[in-house]
C-alpha cells in the first residue's frame, strides 16, 4: 500500500513547511488510497505531493476502447489522459496479454515531456468487491536501447464496465521522439481489510499482542485530553520494509458504532511504526470502549507476467504543450508571498510554476483552497512540487483540465487563491521576561497580530515546560515557542507532532540554565488571515 510519510538558518528545527492543514490533507489523502487501492512498492516519482488530490466533477466525453465504456476519471490522472487521447493526442491502443487465465489490457499512453502514463484494465478473475485493493507486485518499462525504469501505478474496481482499471506512470523518456517500448506487470495481488478486538488493557505504558504476524504487538505511548478529543500515541512493530504500508490503526467500537480516526505515521528512532490518532471523544469513553485493531493484508496472489510491445510517437504531445512567461504582480507578491513563473499547459494537466519569496518573519501564507478558472469553468488544484533533490524542488499549482482547446493562448485564466492560514515567527520583538521557574506553575501572555496568546510555564525535574494557548478565534496553533537565554536563542526538544492542530501546546526545555533571566517568544505560531485571500489573471 502506497503511503506517503513527509527555517530559520541558525537555529535548529523542525520542518516547518509542513504545516497542520497540509498535514491534515495528506492524512487525508493514505485513508482516500486505502479505499481505493493497494499498492506493493512505494512510489518514489518526480512530484511529491503536498495534500489531497483533487476531485472535479465536470463532464467529459470519455473513449470507448474495446467496446467497453470506462470511466478513467474515476482515478487520479485518468480525466488528463482520457482528454489528451480524445484531441488526438497520444496513442489509443487495443492490447491484451494473457497469464494464468487473467487477460491485461493495455488501452492507451500518452507523454507530456515530464511523465508517460500509460491506461491498464484487466477482468478481474473472482468478485472484487470481497477485496480493498488490488496491486501489479513488479512493473517495467524498457525501452528500445533496451533501458529499464519503474513503473508506478494503482488499480481500482470500476463497477460500469467490471473491470480494474489503473493509471500507471513512469518518466517521459520518449519526449518529440518515436520509441518501440515493452511494458512488463507481474504478479496480481488482491488485499482484504482485516478488523481485530483487542481484549487487552488500551492504557499508557501497556503493550498488546496481536496474533498477528504482520504486526505482532502495539505499545500504547500516551493517552491525552485536548479538547473534547483523545489524543492516542501508538507504536506498531512492523517490519523494516512495511513503512505502514497495511494502513495500521486502532478503531472505537462504540455499541453498534464504529469511532474511527486518522492515523498519522510520525518519524520514528526504529523500525517500528509510530502512530497518532485524534478521537472525538472524552478520555473516559476511550477506557470504557472497546478497542479494535485495523490493516490490511495480502489475500491472494495470482502469479503471472503480463507483457505488451507497442510503438509511441511523441511529437504531436510535444507540440500540444503550451508556455507562457508569467508577469510580475506586485500586489500578489505582497499577500501570498509568492512568485508567478510560467504557466505551462501540458498534455496531462495545467502547471503554474511558483517561487516563494515569503519569510517567517513577515508570514507565509499557506491556502487550504487553490482554485484555476478556466473561461467560465472554476476548477480545484493542489500545491504539489517535483525534482529529483530536495535542495531543488520545483514549487507548483497543479489542476487537471476539464477539457482541451485548440489555442491555449485565447482562454482566459485566473488562479484563485483561499483560506490561507499565515505561519510567522518573529524573534525580532514579542518578548516577555519569565520570572524564575519553578515546580509552580506561572503565567504569562503576549500580543500579537491581534492575537492574544497565553502561556504556562514550570519546571518538571531538571526540564522547563511551556504551555501555550489561545482563545483568539482566528488562531490556529503555537508550533514551537523560543527562549533567549543570555542573548542566545534557544528552542525546545523537537518531539514528533501529529495531524491535528493543537489546542494546547506543550514543549520541554532540557538542560537550561533555570537561574538566568529567561525571556519567552511565541515562536512558530499560525493564525486564519482572509486578508491574504487573491486571486490574479494569468
Amino acid at each position: 500500500m502506497n503511503r506517503f510519510i513527509e527555517n530559520v538558518k541558525s537555529t535548529p528545527q523542525p520542518d516547518y513547511d509542513l504545516m497542520w492543514t497540509a498535514i491534515e490533507n495528506e492524512a487525508n489523502n493514505r485513508r482516500e488510497n486505502l479505499q481505493t487501492s493497494q499498492k506493493a512498492t512505494r512510489h518514489r516519482g518526480k512530484t511529491i505531493p503536498i495534500s489531497i488530490v483533487f476531485s472535479c466533477f465536470l463532464l467529459v466525453a470519455i473513449p470507448v476502447f474495446a467496446s467497453v465504456t470506462i470511466d478513467w476519471s474515476r482515478i487520479g490522472g485518468g480525466r488528463g489522459v482520457t482528454n489528451a487521447l480524445n484531441n488526438g493526442i497520444g496513442q489509443q491502443y487495443d492490447l491484451q496479454s494473457s497469464s494464468s487465465g487473467v487477460t491485461m489490457n493495455l488501452n492507451g499512453v500518452v507523454t507530456d515531456g515530464e511523465k508517460m502514463k500509460m491506461l491498464i484494465s484487466l477482468e478481474p478473475p473472482t468478485d472484487p468487491t470481497q477485496y480493498a485493493g488490488f496491486a501489479t507486485e513488479i512493473n517495467t518499462l524498457t525501452s528500445e536501447n533496451e533501458s529499464t525504469a519503474n513503473v508506478y501505478g494503482n488499480l481500482v474496481y470500476d463497477p460500469d464496465s467490471q473491470k480494474l482499471i489503473g493509471v500507471y506512470e513512469t518518466l517521459d523518456t520518449l519526449k518529440d521522439d518515436t520509441k518501440d517500448y515493452t511494458f512488463e506487470a507481474q504478479n496480481l495481488i488482491f488485499y482484504r481489510d482485516r478488523n481485530l478486538p483487542l481484549n487487552s488493557n488500551h492504557q499508557p505504558g501497556n503493550t498488546i499482542v496481536t496474533g498477528v504476524a504482520q504486526y505482532p504487538t502495539i505499545h500504547i505511548e500516551s493517552v491525552r485530553q485536548n479538547g473534547n478529543r483523545t489524543v492516542v500515541r501508538y507504536k506498531v512493530a512492523a517490519s523494516s520494509s512495511d513503512l505502514g504500508r497495511g494502513n495500521p490503526h486502532l478503531v472505537v467500537q462504540s455499541g453498534n458504532q464504529e469511532l474511527d480516526a486518522i492515523p498519522t505515521i510520525l518519524p520514528s528512532e526504529d523500525k517500528d511504526l509510530l502512530i497518532e490518532q485524534v478521537f472525538n471523544m472524552t478520555e473516559k469513553e476511550w477506557t470504557d470502549e472497546s478497542i479494535h485493531f485495523s490493516y490490511t493484508e495480502e489475500a491472494k496472489q495470482i502469479l503471472g507476467t503480463w507483457k505488451f510491445d507497442f510503438k509511441a510517437d511523441g511529437k504531436k504531445a510535444s507540440e500540444a504543450i503550451y508556455t507562457k512567461t508569467l508577469p510580475a504582480n506586485s500586489e500578489f507578491q505582497e499577500k501570498s508571498g509568492i512568485t508567478l513563473e510560467q504557466l505551462a499547459v501540458t498534455p496531462l494537466n495545467i502547471q503554474i510554476l511558483i517561487d516563494e519569496e515569503g519569510s517567517l518573519k513577515n508570514g507565509i501564507a499557506h491556502y487550504k483552497t487553490v482554485q484555476l478558472g478556466i473561461g467560465d469553468n472554476i476548477i480545484s488544484g493542489d500545491r504539489n512540487s517535483k525534482g529529483d533533490l530536495p535542495g531543488s524542488y520545483q514549487h507548483l499549482f497543479q489542476f487537471e483540465s476539464p477539457e482541451w482547446y485548440k489555442s491555449w493562448s485565447d482562454v482566459p485564466m485566473k488562479l484563485i487563491l483561499k483560506d490561507a492560514v499565515v505561519e510567522k515567527r518573529d524573534t525580532t520583538k514579542n518578548w516577555t521576561t519569565l520570572n524564575k521557574p519553578k515546580q509552580e506553575k506561572q503565567y504569562t501572555q503576549i500580543n500579537v497580530d491581534g492575537l492574544e496568546i497565553q502561556f504556562t510555564y514550570y519546571t518538571e525535574g531538571k526540564s522547563l515546560i511551556v504551555e501555550s494557548h489561545s482563545d483568539s478565534p482566528d488562531f490556529r496553533g503555537v508550533n514551537q515557542t523560543t527562549l533567549r537565554i543570555n542573548g542566545k536563542e534557544v528552542v525546545p526538544e523537537i518531539i514528533p507532532k501529529g495531524m491535528a492542530s493543537k489546542k494546547i501546546n506543550i514543549d520541554r526545555y532540557n538542560g537550561i540554565p533555570l537561574d538566568e533571566m529567561i525571556q519567552l517568544n511565541p515562536g512558530i505560531y499560525k493564525y486564519t488571515d482572509p486578508d491574504r485571500d487573491v486571486e490574479v489573471k494569468l
